[in-house]
């Protein structure tokens, strides 16, 4: 058996428990991975508050993205790339369930950890590191473009940053005032969010492209700054996508090639992706309490 965040019913963080499962066994194309660490997401709150439908049974596990050890290899269980999954490999991506201590997780999926990678930094990089490669894939951004990032301190929106910024273009990104030196080490120039958003911005365009990575604000002062809707994209801004006519962020960059290419990135050095809490799985409420409230700039990690 093996422990796992559980919950019985839709409900805020403190639905939350932890419980007894039974061990996965590895079935063709997949593996059992030991979870070293879990990251923990937005859409997990969603889901386990009820706003985003769910057909699973109750009792439900929570989280997708992992790392950890691989401990038993089904059938055919291969990497993106073709090569054979072994016993004993260190990997990172996704798997269904991800906060508990032993997960079964589709191969095609995985990565390998690269050795200078901590594990933390790496439980965090599969749903925020990808959707930030999907929306340079949806809006692509290179010299001479100018960008502005909405909620750009986020994980999605820091890495997104770095992103655009090593493709030669400029960015220009929202985030509180506490975060502003964060966002200029990493070559970001910050503005403060909030009423007036559209007279800060304004001396720094012209704009040529908006990523929403928090709220619709970033979308609403693009439109007020003329960068074409074709240009604008959201991952959080719904609302936007049928009032505005913003595209959504497209999902095919997101692929266990794309999350090895970035977890090669923060190993080296070239993308900064901070950890801003880990907790222990026994307070894994505590950890999502965390994650859905204001935190320090970095992935909320829970430790199995």
């Amino acid at each position: 058996m093996s422990r796992a965040a559980l919950y019985d019913q839709p409900g805020g963080p403190e639905v939350l428990y932890v419980g007894e499962v039974a061990d996965p066994e590895p079935t063709p194309g997949h593996v059992v991975v030991r979870v070293k660490a879990a990251g923990i997401n937005p859409f997990d709150a969603k889901v386990r508050a009820g706003l985003i439908p769910m057909p699973a049974p109750f009792p439900r596990r929570i989280g997708s993205d992992i790392a950890g050890t691989v401990e038993a290899v089904g059938e055919g269980a291969v990497y993106w790339d073709g090569t054979p999954i072994q016993v004993g490999d260190e990997v990172l991506g996704r798997a269904p369930g991800a906060v508990e201590e032993k997960v079964l997780a589709e191969a095609a999926g995985l990565a390998r950890r690269p050795e200078a990678l901590p594990v933390e930094v790496a439980a965090g990089l599969h749903v925020a590191g990808l959707t930030a490669v999907s929306l340079l894939a949806t809006v692509p951004v290179g010299e001479g473009d100018v960008v502005l990032i909405g909620g750009a301190a986020g994980a999605v929106g820091l890495t997104a940053s770095q992103l655009a910024i090593a493709r030669g273009a400029r960015v220009v990104g929202t985030a509180s005032e506490r975060n502003h030196e964060l966002l200029r080490s990493v070559g970001v120039e910050p503005v403060a969010y909030g009423e007036g958003l559209v007279d800060r911005l304004r001396p720094l365009g012209p704009f040529t492209a908006v990523y929403d990575c928090h709220g619709r604000d970033a979308l609403d002062a693009g439109v007020a700054l003329g960068v074409p809707v074709d240009r604008m994209v959201a991952i959080a801004a719904y609302t936007a996508l049928d009032e505005l006519g913003v595209h959504n962020v497209e999902r095919e960059a997101r692929t266990a090639e794309n999350l090895a290419r970035l977890a090669e990135d923060v190993a080296a050095g070239r993308i900064v992706a901070p950890v801003a809490a880990t907790f222990p799985l026994d307070e894994v409420a505590d950890a999502y309490a965390a994650m859905e409230g204001p935190h320090a700039p970095g992935k909320i990690i829970v430790i199995p």
